[in-house]
């Protein structure tokens, strides 16, 4: 078990997103980094588990109350989390020895844990996990996919280069032609 702490400045977007929580039985776990992101930035990894939230303990927090933690902190955002090297060492990761909150799993987060890794594999910051992908597919949003960068630049240069056409001045123009005839028709 590798202990560790970041401290991101504010404000908000942190560049990460949480999966798990009490009411999951699941630890709260980083599913997801913004590439280039904040936490990204500072080291944090997908997989790597929240100990704590600005000094809270993380353990007993649902994912929602964890949100609003995260949430509420506006000027910085203090993360302690661990980044495990070798599965077995969840069973006694001697946190306690330490004073430090740990969490502990029960007999039905070790099967759940059991359950969803199954088909685990490391994935990027990029993927979807299991649970999206049903998730898409029970709402019929399983086609559509996440902008890449790439496309987004080419999207944001096309735009860039139409409205500075000649053919958008024209539009431009005439459009505000028709407004201000229209404001001095109403006068």
């Amino acid at each position: 078990m590798n202990l560790y702490c970041v401290t991101l400045n504010g404000p908000a977007p942190w560049g990460f997103r949480l999966q798990g929580g009490k009411d999951f039985s699941m630890p709260l776990t980083v599913s997801r980094l913004t590439p280039g992101g904040k936490a990204a930035q500072a080291g944090v990894g997908v997989g790597d588990w929240v100990v704590s939230i600005c000094d809270a303990n993380a353990e007993d927090m649902t994912h929602v109350e964890a949100q609003n933690k995260i949430r509420a902190a506006t000027v910085s955002l203090t993360l302690t989390l661990t980044r495990y090297s070798f599965w077995p060492s969840l069973i006694c990761c001697g946190c306690q020895s330490s004073n430090l909150p740990c969490f502990i799993p029960n007999d039905r987060s070790k099967k759940r844990l059991i359950e969803d890794t199954e088909d685990w594999r490391p994935r990027t910051g990029t993927t979807q996990s299991r649970s999206f992908r049903i998730l898409a597919q029970l709402t019929g949003t399983d086609f559509m996919q996440d902008p890449d960068d790439e496309n987004m630049k080419r999207t944001r240069e096309k735009f860039l280069a139409e409205i500075q056409s000649p053919r958008y001045a024209r539009l431009r123009d005439w459009h505000h032609e028709r407004s201000a005839r229209a404001l001095n028709i109403k006068s």
